[in-house]
This record gives structure tokens, C-alpha cells and sequence, in this order.
């Protein structure tokens, strides 16, 4: 960067983990210039690499390069001993290494939510995101 530039941004996320990657988004959409900020790897739309796309998770998952390698996590159930902790660190976080399966559930189940006081949870009101879902890469 030369010397004396600054970049200047609205909102900054931390953590290209699939939570972080849908609040950029959202943000940037208003026209917002927003920094995302990840410590693993960038895995680009043309450039995803084969263990991600893979249709099993277990290659993605083992590899090493996706995962904080020396974060560990003591809990009493364990008797204070620290072990390691599974984390993700890549953009799409868990959801890139781990096995991903979605469903729309029963449409009943939104209309009785619906029917209860949950506005905007219908049937109807739910199926366009579950479509938006269904056909991103």
C-alpha cells in the first residue's frame, strides 16, 4: 500500500465463516463498503479447491491448512485437561469443510408458525429463500 493512501470502510466483518459471509454481503448490497476479513485461505469462485468441492467432506475436513492448527479448549467434563478445539479457518468456515445438507422442511410446519404469530414465517413467504438457497454455488 503506498504511503499516505488510507481506505476507509463502513462496516469491517471478522471471520469469513458462512455468518460473516452472508453480513458482508447483505452490507455491500446497500452499497456499503464493507472489509471482510478472514486468517485462512481465500478459496475465489474459479479457484475452489477440489477437496472443498468435493461431495464427501472427510478430504477438506483432515486437511490441515483449513483448520486453526494449536487452538485447543479446556472444560470441566474433561477434567480441566486441554484438548483441541475444531475450527474452521476458511472462507465459507465450517460449511466449506464440513458435510453440508439442507432441506425446506414441511410447509405446514411454517404455516402453523405463521398462524401463531410469526409473521413473514408462512409457507409462501419462505419458499423464495429456500429457491435462493437451492442455486447458490
Amino acid at each position: 500500500m503506498e504511503r499516505g493512501l488510507a481506505l476507509v470502510f463502513d462496516y469491517i466483518v471478522v471471520g469469513g465463516g458462512s455468518s460473516g459471509c452472508v453480513m458482508a454481503s447483505r452490507l455491500s448490497a446497500n452499497g456499503n463498503r464493507v472489509l471482510l476479513i478472514e486468517a485462512g485461505p481465500d478459496t475465489p469462485p474459479n479457484a475452489i479447491p477440489d477437496d472443498i468441492l468435493d461431495g464427501s467432506p472427510t478430504r477438506a475436513y483432515l486437511n490441515p491448512d483449513y483448520q486453526w492448527p494449536s487452538l485447543e479448549v479446556t472444560t470441566v467434563r474433561d477434567g480441566r485437561k486441554p484438548t483441541h478445539y475444531e475450527q474452521a479457518r476458511v472462507i465459507g468456515g465450517g460449511s466449506s469443510i464440513n458435510g453440508q445438507v439442507a432441506n425446506r422442511g414441511a410447509p405446514e410446519d411454517y404455516d402453523e408458525w405463521a398462524s401463531s404469530g410469526a409473521t413473514g414465517w408462512g409457507w409462501e413467504e419462505v419458499l423464495p429463500y429456500f429457491r435462493r438457497l437451492e442455486c447458490d454455488l
